[in-house]
Formats: structure tokens, sequence, C-alpha cells
């Protein structure tokens, strides 16, 4: 808006606030008079005219009565009026140049509440005015300057980017993975969100827990069949690429990568066909010469067995390079303890993917770094968005209730490498992906350039944290919050004195200094369809909804405390008994 044009709107309110003032001065003072019995003079102009100049000729039986209904109505009037000034400024206006309410008012209470209904079977037939805020989907933040909870949809896509000690945890990860309203996936290399989520999330469902690496000291309670997922061959290839994908550098010669994908695509598919597991992969690996996985592809698909023998049946030196790359993408379940979790166990409850997606219970993928061992967490999570997908189909295209998933630090331990193409359609089936990152070349350095934009654009909403020292991105973001038009005065000096004079000048709503040093508690939200906005986070601490979030958080991490304590007490008391 311009300088006129705000001139024009300002004299607009004032002539309307005056003709209004002047027509409730009548309509009280004439109640006023009424109530004495006195006639009503005529609503017209000349009428408020004399009013203004000589009270007492037009109310001269009533003077105190008309004065009396006149003020109070006036006072009525005037509170409306400033009631109403205040309603559009807060829907209309934003002095900082970001977006007004009304520009995001599809992420208000009310509009979130209706998107709800509609992508939500259980609330299909609910009022959306008794909805609790919970049920109205995903928790962004309070809209600034106006204080208005927005809340993005489980259609929507998320990726979240701020700095460390930003508030990933406490304002994003917790309270998203608290109001889940189905099944929850959760990755994350610390314990925090774990013991956060872990009480409540039980009371609803099912809390399954993968931790190979003793992020939370959780003991093994559950074992997923892995090889289940080559039962196709396009399931072989997806398993095959979390681990080959761990060990594939740009850098580096994309042919023993490949070829090492090939043979563990060969060896799954041998494994699911004879009924084997895990170990028999890695006892196939461990001898190039043994016979027994082509025996058994030949058996059932000759065409892949063909592929297979003919990419490792080489010479000798390349033949041992192949095996040992693909024995250096898999090299974590050498470990015993984390092969145990991904071969069968008749003493402990399988997880199924296909069961999960449609339930309410929660899987929870902890790993403390990237490399090896998060090619588990990446296959796991994969498995269940497969699933998820699939059952989504079933029900008619999308999930009855979305399932949502909060991948934090995504890109260290929860490497999928086509999770920027899964972007594109995962909200459609009723799937809410929210992937958190450190950094925006975090993420490069995952997917690579062309997969960190295909992510970035494909994600609906994109909140942008405190902490962005990255120059280039910030620069980048300064330019989507675009520009406006500000007005600034100079003075002059000529020989008839000084003249002061006003122009307009179009200038950046943030530029990357002003988005680098942003308060603490406060971010950027890029949605779809809708100028930059800047909200307010909401840490699940300052909710009254989530203060059962504290209490369970400290007895869950005095819990695993304790399973520290003991698990070094063990190492120690095995080491002496040596």
């Amino acid at each position: 808006m311009t300088e006129s044009d705000r001139a024009w709107a300002f004299g607009g309110i004032l002539f309307g606030s005056a003709v209004t003032l002047s027509a409730a001065t009548w309509a009280g003072a004439a109640a006023g008079a009424a109530l004495t019995g006195e006639d009503i003079a005529p609503a017209n102009p000349v009428t408020v005219y004399r009013m203004a100049t000589d009270w007492a000729a037009v109310w001269p039986h009533s003077q105190t009565a008309s004065a009396i209904g006149a003020v109070l109505v006036d006072i009525a009037v005037v509170s409306l009026i400033v009631w109403g000034l205040r309603w559009a400024f807060r829907w209309f206006r934003n002095p900082s140049g970001l977006a007004t309410l009304h520009q995001v008012r599809e992420l208000t209470p009310k509009y979130a509440a209706r998107t709800a209904t509609r992508l939500r079977v259980s609330l299909k037939d609910a009022d959306p005015k008794k909805i609790p805020p919970r049920d109205r989907g995903v928790l962004l933040g309070d809209h600034l300057p106006s204080k208005v909870e927005l809340r993005g949809s489980d259609e929507d896509t998320y990726v979240a980017i701020m700095a460390p000690r930003a508030g990933k945890s406490t304002s994003l990860a917790i309270p998203v993975a608290e109001e889940a309203p189905g099944a929850l996936l959760m990755t994350s290399n610390k314990a925090d969100v774990y013991a956060a989520t872990l009480a409540s999330r039980s009371r609803i469902g099912h809390a399954w827990i993968l931790d190979t690496q003793g992020v939370a000291q959780a003991r093994r309670e559950m074992w997923w069949d892995m090889i289940a997922q080559a039962e196709t061959l396009e399931g072989a290839e997806r398993l095959a690429s979390h681990f080959v994908n761990q060990i594939t550098s740009e850098q580096a010669d994309p042919f023993w990568s490949q070829a090492a994908g090939d043979l563990l695509v060969g060896l799954f598919r041998a494994a699911w066909h004879d009924g084997g597991t895990v170990r028999d992969v890695m006892k196939w690996l461990a001898d190039p010469n043994e016979k027994a996985p082509m025996r058994i592809l030949y058996q059932h698909e000759p065409v892949l067995a063909e592929q297979v023998e003919s990419s490792v049946n080489i010479a000798e030196e390349t033949q041992s390079g192949i095996y040992q790359n693909a024995r250096t993408a898999v090299s974590a379940l050498r470990d015993e303890k984390v092969l145990a979790w991904v071969t069968p166990d008749k003493t402990k409850p399988r997880f199924d993917p296909e069961h999960f997606a449609t339930s309410r219970d929660t899987l929870y993928l902890l790993s403390k770094k990237g490399g090896p061992a998060s090619a588990v967490v990446a296959a796991l999570a994969d498995a269940v968005f497969t699933a998820a997908t699939e059952a989504g189909e079933r029900h008619g295209g999308r999930l009855p209730e979305p399932m949502r998933a909060v991948l934090d630090e995504a890109a260290n331990i929860c490497r999928i490498a086509d999770l920027p193409d899964l972007y594109s359609h995962l909200g459609s089936r009723g799937i809410t992906p929210f992937v958190i990152l450190q950094s925006y070349r975090q993420g490069v350095k995952a997917w690579g350039e062309v997969g960190m934009d295909a992510m970035w654009s494909a994600a609906t909403k994109k909140l942008i944290g405190v902490g962005i020292d990255d120059a280039r991105f910030a620069q980048d973001v300064s330019t989507l919050t675009g520009a406006h038009y500000i007005s600034r005065g100079s003075y002059s000096k000529g020989r008839e004195g000084y003249s002061y004079s006003v122009g307009e000048q179009r200038e950046q709503v943030l530029d990357p200094a002003e988005i680098r040093s942003m308060r603490k508690g406060t971010a950027l939200l890029l949605s779809t369809g809708m100028p930059v906005a800047q909200i307010a986070l909401r840490p699940w601490y300052k909710e009254k909804a989530m203060a059962h979030i504290g209490p369970q958080m400290k007895a869950e991490e005095k819990a695993i405390t304790d399973r520290a304590i003991t698990a070094y007490e063990e190492r120690q008391a095995a080491r002496r008994g040596r």
C-alpha cells in the first residue's frame, strides 16, 4: 500500500467514524427524549448541525435525558469502533511488512479446524467450532504481531532449518509428536524427545523402540524382519540403497558402490526366497566362493541371477573389491547387538510396518551418529513409508488418520536417498513428514544440491529459525521475504530557507543480517501461496495442555540414567571377570 493509498484509507475511516458518531448521538438523544415523552427531532444533517451548535434548541424539554442518552450511545459506539479498528489492524496490518493475519488466514484456528474435518475420518462429522486445538493440525506457532495460533494441515509437508539450541526439540519435535493423531515415526540422535513423549504416547498405543547404539539405553523389546523388505525386487533395491548410500561419495568411482548394491540386491532376494535371515546374507558376503545364493536365484529369478553373476564373476581383484565394498556398506550388521534387532526372535514381538501404519503406535528410531549404523534407521523408516503409502491406497488414497514422521537430524541418521522425491506425494497419502535440519548445507551434504532443492521446493511449509549463518541461504530467504514501500523525509536548504519533503522508497522487508539476528523464540514461516510470515514458537513447557510432559520427562531421564549406570557396571564386572 502506497502513501497515497494509506491517506485515502485513513480519510475514509475518519469520515465513516464521523458519520457513525453523528448518527449515534442523534439516536441516543432521541431515545432519552422518548423516555421523557418529548417529541423527537427529525434525523437529518440539519438536526445534527443544530445539536452541535445549540443543544437546548433541539431538545428544549429533555436536555438532561437526551444528553445522557447521547453520551451512553456514543460511548458504546466508540467502543465498537475501537474494537473494529483493532480487529481490522490485527487482520490487515503488519508494521514489519511481513504477512498480515488475513494473508495467512488459512492457518488460523477456524480454517485449520475445517481442513482437519476433511482429512481425518474421526472428525468427519465433528463441529469445527468444537474441535480442540491439538486436533486442528500441526502446531507452527503464533502469528506476529497478532499472536493468533497458526497450524498447518496433515496433508502438508514440512522442513525446518534451525541452528543448535534454537528450539528444534522443545518447540517443534516434541509438540508435533505429542499431538500426533495417529501413528508416529520419530528419529533422533538424542533422548530428549523420546523421554518427553514416551509415557503419553504409550497410553494411546504401543511404543516400539529401535536403539541400536544405546541413545536411551533401551533394552531390546522388538525385532524387525529386514529381509521381508526384499519381497519384491524394488523392495530389495531400496533396502540395498540405504546401506550403499552410506559409502557413496561424489569423489569416488561410482562403479564400486553400484556393483556392491547389485550384489546386495541379489543376496537379499536370495535370502527372501530361501526363507533366510540377515545372518545368511552376512555369511554369503564373507565368502565370495559361496554358490548357495546364486543357486537360489537361478531357481527363482534367472534374469536377476545372470545380472548379479555377471557383475561379480570377473577378475579376482575386482571381485574382491566389490565384496569388500558390500561388506563395508553393511558393516553395522557385524555387531551382534545390532544384528539382533533385525533377525527373528521368538521371545520378542515382531514390528510390522503394515499394522503400524494404521495404528496409533509410536516408533522411536534412535541413533547417535551417521554412517553404517544409521542405515538400519533409514531402512526401517523407508519400510514404514512404503507400508503407509500402500495402506493409504487401500483406504481410497490416503490414511484414515494421518501418520506423522518427525525426522530430527534426518541428514545424519535417516538418509533415505530419494526422500526429496517422496516429499512430493507423501502428504497426499496421509503421511506428514517433518524434516528438521541444522542448516541448508547439511541437507545438501546428505542429498546433494539437486536433492535438497527438490525437498525444499516440495515442502509446503518451511520454518527458518534463528542462527542462520549461511550468507547465501540468508540472502535467498531475504529475497523471498520481498520488498515494501517506506516513507523517508529529507531536509534541503535553498535561498528561501529550509524545506522538508517526504518520498517513498522500496526496500527489502528483511535483509540477511536481520534474518541472522532474529530474536530467539521466533521463526520465519514460508507457506505455499502466502507471503512470508513471522511467528513466535510455542515450546511445550509454556503450554498448559502439555504440563504433564515435565514430570514424565524427568522420570524417563532418571530411568535412562539408571540404565546407563547398570550397563556401565555390567561392563566393568565383565572386564574384571576376564
